[in-house]
């Protein structure tokens, strides 16, 4: 029985233990905050077991108080509340103070080893600073060297014949040799640790041989490699051949090596060029003062295919000297080489060798430039992009203007349009492609070509009295203002159309193949006289007045070898009745030289010129298909040359669109192109400029906008521009047109349009109060073109005998049989007549 008791007695003992431990625990976690429970979620008190309780009971009244201040009442509700007698020997004083100091000390030896390793890791870093600053230099980066030598013969092969030949790909075999050869050389030299690369530029034909042009590269470790060291390596090679170049036959003493960086610098001192940055609103001139230029035969058997055999130094990349283009024809070589653009190799030889007419070079042609940059534009190095920006170069007007692009017909052909050869619209800037048909045959050599019909006429009857073309145009332009003699010539050399419409200029005839000045003599000091003939003369050009009539002297002195010279000498002819209806010549000597020069004002609007009298009778004669000078306001919008939009031309320097068009484009190079009726061709007429700025309306809900373009363009029977409406006054709109393109972009077309409430136009787009809807008359189903955004809404004056422009497109129209008759939605454009006059006013400041 004793023994019983001692078990139960000792197990009661432990649970009290085991109690006492756990209110320690709780009155150490009661202890830090008064206002903190002391009860978490892991210390959430259980119910104590019967046992235990009643052998608290049996303990003293101060532990009785204590475990029930931990977590149970006597009616046995959970309560925690803080101890006021904590029993932990943990929690004093000392043992904190002691764990202190026991921590403490590896801290303080860590800190230490760290605060040691981060000083010698800063000393290390500006040791390396201060050695790589003084001790070691400048980084040395790779050098390449270019260079090159003459090989008279390759093993058994003599290179004449058919081994000079140095087309592209002629000589890939002998490159490929050459450069696996090199490359073993200056492997095997002592230049070895340094060497890179071996690479043959070009191979080009002399009398004596192959002038081989090569480079080779190095990255030297410690010093410098020097032009003279790799000079020594090639030079004891071929004195003394050994297995790398010992198939060869080559004149050591034509060896030359220059380092690249020395070359780069002597061709931009050459060629003074600087890079351009944004376009500004000047074109940018080749030269300021044309020099006199001295012709030399063409050398560079590269360009041996060239139609002619004269050039002059310096070229228009700035090369002074054969030697010096020899030096940088690497960079041509390998745009070649890269095949970017069938137009390559004759481009890129227009701009080395280009031809020499006596004292002048003639350059490619503008739209020759484009295309040839939308194959290898991006592959230009950066310092030949100011040579090559088609800004420098001239669009076509007649024979020697600029160089147009070769073998334009067989062009047509690689893009499958050789249907439009021979169809009495030219697709060529030269208009190669309507030169040999049946019915040019009568022109003969030399002959006129009628610019609106499938006709051809010999020059002798140009202005006879008589019609000869269908479209009478051979007629037109007998009394002309032109700039100079020589330059009319040459625009009127290939069409009865097209000359540029000067506002100032010689006043000069022609008659029956015949041409020249008209003489002052005897109305030189006859202002009413001189007054009166040149308003007769402004108002046949289609010019509102005259501005300026006076007498100069004829200071032009004519080129007899301008391709004029089975032409009379130019001749003057003098006035019989400057007060006539008809004004009438005489041929005169004028010997006295002196001449009348007029300056007209204010080209008249929206005047379709090209087509003669049938332009005053509006729709009346206006064939579907577009014609040129149908429409000589429309222009074509070309994003990164590919055509994104429409416009209309308002002002020499300003065109009108839909700033819909330039959205999400904020770095797209736009061109606007003039004269054209077909996308995919270069018509004779065609003029292309960039744009530099655009002015969005003011007028809320509006998306019209102004262009402007880096230069004005001139004017002509194919471009000129439309009539804005007047102010306040009530729209004609019973006669209007828009235009569009047939679905594969062929062909420029137009459609009847008239206008429509708004409501009709509420359910395909939104209305807007200075919108203007119209449908298309006809609602048959012939509908195959689709209209541009910023196409215009033109509309005929049958009282003025005009077009003006009442509205633009904001958006893409497609026109399909699901959406036959679909209207459509124009800004309106008599709202902001004032501001688009304003905004170009104020640019002309």
């Amino acid at each position: 029985m004793s023994t019983y008791r001692t078990k139960v007695r000792a197990s009661a003992l432990l649970k009290l233990e085991i109690s006492i431990e756990t209110s320690e625990k709780a009155a150490t976690c009661a202890e830090p905050s008064p206002s903190r429970l002391c009860c978490s979620a892991e210390q959430k008190p259980r119910r104590a077991p019967p046992a235990a309780a009643s052998l608290r009971r049996r303990t003293s009244g101060k532990s009785q108080a204590l475990h029930l201040g931990y977590g149970w009442t006597r009616n046995g509700n959970h309560r925690c509340v803080r101890h006021r007698a904590p029993e932990s020997t943990l929690s004093v004083s000392s043992d904190i103070r002691f764990t202190r100091r026991k921590l403490s000390r590896p801290c303080r030896g860590c800190c230490a080893a760290l605060a040691s390793l981060l000083v010698l890791l800063l000393l290390a870093a500006v040791a390396v600073y201060l050695g790589h600053m003084y001790l070691f230099g400048d980084p040395l980066n790779r050098q390449t060297f270019r260079g090159s030598f003459v090989v008279t013969s390759w093993g058994n092969e003599s290179e004449g014949g058919e081994g000079n030949d140095l087309e592209p790909r002629s000589n890939r075999t002998r490159e490929n040799v050459l450069q696996q050869a090199l490359y073993n050389l200056y492997f095997n030299s002592e230049l070895k640790s340094c060497f890179v690369s071996a690479d043959i530029l070009a191979l080009d034909s002399l009398e004596e041989g192959i002038r081989v042009h090569f480079e080779v590269s190095f990255e030297p470790i410690f010093t410098a490699v020097s032009t003279a060291e790799v000079t020594a390596v090639l030079a004891r090679e071929l004195t003394e051949p050994t297995v790398h170049l010992n198939d060869l036959t080559t004149l050591p003493e034509t060896l030359h090596i220059e380092e690249s960086s020395v070359i780069s610098s002597l061709e931009l001192k050459e060629s003074d060029t600087t890079p351009i940055a944004a376009p500004t609103t000047e074109a940018i001139a080749p030269e300021a003062v044309e020099e006199i230029r001295e012709c030399s035969p063409v050398t560079l058997s590269l360009c041996s295919h060239l139609p002619y055999n004269t050039t002059s130094y310096p070229n228009l990349v700035g090369h002074s000297s054969k030697e010096a283009l020899m030096r940088d024809l690497v960079a041509f070589r390998e745009l070649l080489d890269a095949e970017c653009s069938h137009l390559a190799q004759d481009f890129v030889c227009q701009m080395l060798q280009p031809r020499c007419a006596e004292d002048h070079l003639i350059r490619p042609c503008r739209a020759y430039c484009r295309a040839f940059h939308a194959g290898c534009g991006s592959r230009l190095p950066d310092r030949l992009r100011p040579h090559f920006d088609c800004g420098r170069f001239p669009d076509y007007f007649g024979i020697g203007s600029c160089a147009p692009e070769p073998e334009c017909s067989r062009g047509l052909q690689r893009l499958a349009l050789s249907r439009r050869e021979c169809d009495g619209i030219p697709d060529c800037a030269d208009a190669a492609d309507e030169r040999s048909c049946a019915h040019c045959a009568a022109g003969g050599e030399g002959g006129l070509r009628c610019a609106l019909s499938t006709h051809c006429l010999p020059p002798h009857l140009r202005c006879d009295g008589t019609p000869d073309c269908p479209d009478g145009s051979d007629e037109a332009g007998c009394l002309w203002i032109a700039r100079s003699l020589t330059s009319w010539r040459r625009e009127n050399s290939e069409s009865t159309l097209g000359a540029i419409r000067s506002r100032a200029g010689y006043a000069v005839w022609s008659e029956r193949g015949r041409d020249g000045k008209i003489c002052a003599s005897p109305y030189e000091n006859d202002k009413r006289a001189l007054s009166s003939v040149a308003a007769s003369l402004c108002k046949a050009l289609t010019f509102k007045s005259s501005f300026i009539a006076e007498v100069v002297p004829d200071a032009e002195e004519l080129d007899p070898n301008e391709n004029y010279s089975k032409r009379e000498k130019p001749q003057y002819v003098e006035i019989v009745d400057p007060f006539a209806p008809e004004i009438s010549f005489l041929k005169s000597e004028c010997p006295e030289r002196k001449v009348i020069r007029v300056v007209c004002d204010h080209l008249e609007c929206g005047v379709s010129s090209g087509r003669g009298a049938e332009a005053a009778a509006g729709v009346a004669g206006l064939p579907r298909s577009a014609r040129p000078a149908d429409w000589p306001w429309h222009a074509a919008l070309l994003r990164s040359y590919v055509h994104a939009c429409d416009a209309a031309l308002i002002h020499a320097s300003w065109l009108i669109t839909t700033a819909s068009c330039f959205q999400g484009q904020p770095k797209a190079e736009w061109t606007a192109r003039f004269g054209t009726v077909r996308i995919q061709s270069t018509s004779p007429w065609q003029q292309e400029r960039r744009i530099v700025g655009m002015v969005r309306s003011p007028v809320e809900g509006s998306m019209l906008a102004l262009v402007r373009l880096e230069e004005p363009v001139e004017m002509t029977d194919f471009v000129r521009p439309i009539c804005l409406p007047e102010t306040g006054a009530e729209p004609t709109r019973s006669v209007c047109n828009t235009l569009g393109w047939t679905r594969n972009r062929d062909q420029l077309q137009r459609v009847h349009v008239v206008s429509s409430p708004m409501n009709t136009c509420e359910n395909v787009s939104i209305a807007t109060v200075n919108g203007i809807c119209a449908e298309p008359l006809y609602d048959q189903d012939d509908c195959d073109e689709e209209e541009y955004a910023g196409s215009s809404m033109m509309c005929f004056n049958e009282k003025t005998k005009q077009w003006s422009l009442e509205g633009v497109s904001a958006w893409r129209i497609a026109c399909t049989k699901i959406g036959l008759g679909r209207p459509r939605i124009y800004d309106s454009i008599s709202s902001h007549v004032d501001w688009i006059r304003r905004t170009i006013a104020n640019s002309a400041r």
